[in-house]
């Protein structure tokens, strides 16, 4: 059975920057392959888009960019639904000044689903000591 894995958008970031880590080009590698189940939110991917079109190029950038992501790699789209909207309010509402909304959706989701969370955000497991986390550089 193939493993899953929950990607915020750091993780994203950090694969289309200019000196992604080997650990996370190795990681959208096992994805690519099928080895690893790639599981990203839709409202990530809004946050991914932003920050193309603002960093890196506009527009035309980010939709090139995000859909050869999606046409590359085996990527699992999930929408919100109940239980994750109300574990991610309970998130927000016990971590309001440390976790951002973003991160209380991903992170329901990877609890939902008892699956590692791969992020860059630091200090996670103190705030969320059941979540399965591999923290990448970035």
């Amino acid at each position: 059975m193939r493993t899953s894995a929950c990607l915020d958008t750091g993780v994203i970031m950090a694969f289309y920057s200019k000196n992604p880590s080997p650990e996370v080009v190795r990681l959208m590698t096992e994805i690519k392959k099928g080895e690893i189940e790639g599981h990203v939110l839709r409202p990530i991917l809004v946050e991914v888009y932003s920050h193309l079109c603002k960093l890196q190029g506009g527009v035309s950038f980010a939709e090139v960019t995000i859909a050869s992501f999606l046409a590359e790699h085996e990527i699992k789209i999930i929408p919100m639904n109940k239980s994750m909207t109300y574990k991610a309010g309970r998130l927000k509402c016990q971590h309001r000044s440390r976790l951002s909304h973003i991160d209380c959706i991903t992170i329901a989701y990877a609890l939902n689903q008892n699956i590692i969370f791969h992020t860059t955000e630091k200090d996670l497991k103190k705030i969320i000591p059941k979540l399965k986390i591999k923290e990448h550089s970035f």
